[in-house]
């Protein structure tokens, strides 16, 4: 199974039931769920998560317990940013003119030669992501 790399952009929206994009963002993870569909993310990904989460939700203990939950999903497997993956991750970014954490999902991506889902219009220009809806649908069946 080609494994996925899950922006936080897919999993702060699916945690914020007010979010506009919470309810695509849910139907995603579902079927993720139950294809148990393989998702590689960098280890900062619970920092990254558990802050939003925190600040967005105006809950630290939520925000820390659905990172926590995110990462200690059976599918999930976290990727140690290693010296030759920020190297990767300074080349991706540079090149294509992203912020630092964006660079770490797309070099992840890569190493994993896996497909990057995203909200981030930035990431679906300019490092091919795919939103959610549009992984669903060319991944349909």
């Amino acid at each position: 199974m080609t494994p996925l790399v899950v922006d936080a952009s897919v999993w702060v929206s699916a945690a914020d039931a007010t979010d506009a994009l919470s309810a695509p963002s849910r139907a995603f993870l579902a079927a993720l769920a139950a294809r148990a569909l393989p998702v590689v993310l960098p280890d900062f990904v619970e920092l990254e998560v558990a802050c939003a989460l925190a600040r967005r939700l105006s809950d630290p203990g939520r925000g820390r317990a659905l990172a926590g939950e995110m990462v200690r999903s059976p599918f999930v497997a976290v990727r140690p940013l290693e010296p030759s993956l920020l190297r990767r991750a300074i080349d991706v970014g540079t090149d294509r003119s992203l912020r630092a954490g964006d660079a770490v999902y797309a070099a992840v991506s890569e190493a994993a030669a896996a497909d990057l889902v995203s909200w981030d219009a930035e990431l679906i220009q300019r490092a091919g992501a795919l939103t959610p809806e549009a992984w669903l649908a060319r991944n349909a069946g």
